[in-house]
Parts: structure tokens; C-alpha cells; sequence
């Protein structure tokens, strides 16, 4: 794996040990509460390519290689989440990356389909990074997202937040 400059907090012994607890950390996508909405959102897959960014536990990247992408790449900022997805993975099809969202080269024209599921609210240069994700896809191709979004009237009492 290739070295890389920032930190992520799933690389913390006790938060990750945490969240691998959480029902979508061990029932996957079935037991994620955004799947539902997301999945009939889906391009057909079969001899696709696909780009997962923030890809943790690789679910998407496995449910990418299920439908028949013919290549499917997986980065993410965490050792633990890298290593945690490959070793619940089995498809030649898929391969893992330690890689930042912001430092991915997104090489021209070459995905199919850009999945990122609540990876993207970390990110504080949005626009740069939908820039590069336009360049990165195939003409048609198709960009899907989810975030996490926190209202400020759903917060009274929390501070260190940016509201």
C-alpha cells in the first residue's frame, strides 16, 4: 500500500473497534439505513467499471463485482477499513487502494460508474473534487453519492461544530 499524509479516525484502535460493532459494520449493506434508497439508483453493472471512493468496509465494491463490473477499484484513507474489506472480499474483479479522496489522480475518461457513500461530507473542497470526478467518467457515465448532512436544530446542546 502506498503511504499517504492524513489520518483518518476509523485508524483509531478504539473508534474502529466501535463502529465494527454498528449493524451496518456487520450485516452490511442490507442493514444500512441509506442502501434502500440507494440501490435502485444503480447503472446496470455487468462489464462496467466502477470507482468506490471512501469505499471502508469494500461493501459497494463487492456489490459492484456481484452485478458483473468487469473492474472495480476501492479507496480509501484507512489502513483498518482497507484490510478489513480485503479480507471479506473474493472477486479478482475488485482492488483496494490507501488513497484520500482529494489525492486519487482521476485519470480521464476511464470509470463507468463513481459510487461514494457518506464519504463526501468530508471533504471541504466539494467542487474541485466533482471536477475531477466529471473528468474521470466515461461519457454517460454516472456519479453516485450519498452524504451525511447534520441540521442545525437537530444539534441543540453540541458544540464543535461548523453550523
Amino acid at each position: 500500500m502506498e503511504k499517504h499524509k492524513k489520518e483518518s479516525e476509523f485508524d483509531n484502535e478504539t473508534f474502529f473497534e466501535e463502529y465494527a460493532k454498528m449493524a451496518r459494520s456487520v450485516d452490511g449493506l442490507e442493514a444500512a439505513g441509506e442502501w434502500h434508497q440507494l440501490r435502485p439508483l444503480f447503472p446496470a453493472l455487468e462489464g462496467k467499471t466502477v470507482l468506490d471512493l471512501g469505499c471502508g468496509y469494500g461493501w459497494h465494491c463487492r456489490y459492484a463485482a456481484e452485478q458483473g463490473a468487469k473492474a472495480v477499484l476501492g479507496i480509501d484513507l484507512s489502513e483498518k477499513m482497507l484490510e478489513s474489506a480485503a479480507w471479506r472480499t473474493r472477486s479478482a474483479a475488485v482492488t483496494y487502494r490507501l488513497c484520500g479522496i482529494e489525492d486519487y489522480e482521476y485519470p480521464e475518461n476511464t470509470w463507468d460508474c463513481v459510487i461514494s457513500n457518506l464519504a463526501l461530507h468530508y471533504i471541504a473542497d466539494l467542487d474541485t473534487i466533482f471536477r475531477k470526478i466529471y473528468k474521470t467518467l466515461k461519457p454517460g457515465g454516472t456519479l453516485l453519492y450519498a452524504t451525511c448532512t447534520v441540521l442545525p436544530e437537530e444539534n441543540e446542546g453540541v458544540t464543535g461544530l461548523d453550523l
